[in-house]
């Protein structure tokens, strides 16, 4: 029979690598995604976008000049719906495809004017979120965040 873990205990230093203390970190690690993505969804709403087109939409906010290809495996959407949501998004004039100059066939993702306008006010809440969080836990757990999250998405 399994013991029951109690995931909400103090944290203990000497402990942060045992399996208990890295089933707590993935799972504030997901709470801390979903409270993010909470923090625009009035703002996404009233930008009527989708979930899915909100999630292209930030992706290339935060990380332009991404290829198509490059943009829809990092999101794991399908071919077709990846397709259907750029060309939606494109037709909205919200993102710029541009040839890459090393592969024509490939597209490289920009916001365009109207994108950058229309996901500023979800950047706005997503940062506000941010800053509180960080503030609470302090520059140097700030710092080992900042660190963690940059050696996931290695």
């Amino acid at each position: 029979m399994a013991v029951p873990v109690n995931l909400n205990r103090p944290f203990d230093p000497r402990l942060f690598l045992m399996d208990q203390e890295l089933d707590r970190a993935a799972g504030l690690l997901l709470a801390g995604a979903n409270a993010l993505a909470k923090a625009g969804e009035s703002a996404r709403k009233k930008a009527g976008l989708s979930k899915p087109e909100l999630q292209i939409l930030m992706a290339v906010r935060y990380r332009p000049g991404q290829t198509v290809g490059e943009l829809r495996t990092a999101l794991g959407m399908t071919v077709p719906t990846f397709a259907r949501l750029i060309g939606q998004l494109d037709s909205r004039g919200l993102i710029e495809r541009a040839r890459e100059t090393s592969d024509a066939r490939r597209r490289k993702l920009t916001l365009s004017d109207a994108g950058v306008t229309l996901t500023t006010p979800i950047a706005i809440e997503v940062r506000e979120r941010l800053r509180l969080a960080f503030r609470a836990s302090g520059p140097e757990a700030a710092a080992g965040v900042r660190t963690l999250l940059e050696s996931l998405v290695k």
